[in-house]
């Protein structure tokens, strides 16, 4: 949580976090953000000048990166550079905390192991627990600007799609239909002509065809949202 290329404070290494575990001063990460100096100052070698440098690197680190937020986090399996693609994929922390099954496995580096882990990481009440308190201490993530989509509804003339897994906002039907009405196809199986695979909850093994063949992978939120629709 502590390390640069996390929350990145300085001065508070795996020694004085062990310390202030050990004489109950923290219990978890967002206890580090009540520190004070009395809880620093009994520390072994440390001086008043130390605690309060680490007292504003505690203070300083509360402004991040999303990226940097979500590695700091210790989901198993999402190391920096999972957390990267979440970021880039989500560009806020509430989408990637209300983020669906087939949200997370649309993303070609996120696999079954990976989104299961996420979506546990975010039901355990524990965990939501230690994120508040991290956010009431006053943590600011510095969320990534929404992109303007590069599609539109030309962006479907031509393009070749594939359906896979249940849509919940509509049929398969009325998803084939509002493709073909905007000049696109719909195909049956994934192949190195597909341009898009929709994906929808409990996709079958198409999914894993996309990612191997490179095709472009839309959520059905996404898929509406190019379609004028979401």
């Amino acid at each position: 949580f502590v390390s640069k290329n996390a929350m990145d404070i300085d001065g508070l290494g795996d020694k004085l976090v062990d310390q202030l575990v050990r004489l109950r001063r923290i219990k978890n990460a967002a206890d580090i953000y009540h520190l004070t100096l009395e809880d620093l100052i009994p520390l072994d070698k440390m001086a008043e000048k130390l605690a309060n440098n680490i007292l504003t690197a505690i203070n300083n680190s509360k402004k991040t990166t999303l990226s940097k937020f979500i590695y700091s986090l210790g989901i198993r399996h999402v190391g920096e550079h999972v957390a990267t693609v979440l970021a880039e994929k989500f560009r806020r922390f509430d989408s990637l905390q209300n983020a669906s099954e087939e949200n997370l496995l649309s993303i070609k580096e996120i696999g079954p192991e990976i989104a299961d882990s996420i979506l546990s990481y975010f039901s355990n009440e524990k965990n939501i627990s230690i994120i508040t308190r991290l956010f009431e201490a006053g943590i600011t993530i510095q969320e990534m600007p929404l992109e303007k989509t590069p599609f539109n509804e030309h962006s479907f003339s031509g393009k070749s799609f594939v359906l896979t897994g249940t849509l919940s906002t509509l049929t398969r039907t009325e998803a084939k239909k509002m493709i073909k009405e905007k000049n696109g196809k719909v195909s049956t199986s994934v192949s190195i002509k597909t341009d898009y695979l929709v994906v929808g909850k409990s996709p079958g093994s198409k999914l894993a065809r996309a990612k191997d063949l490179s095709v472009t992978i839309l959520s059905e939120e996404e898929f509406l949202r190019i379609a004028g629709e979401g």
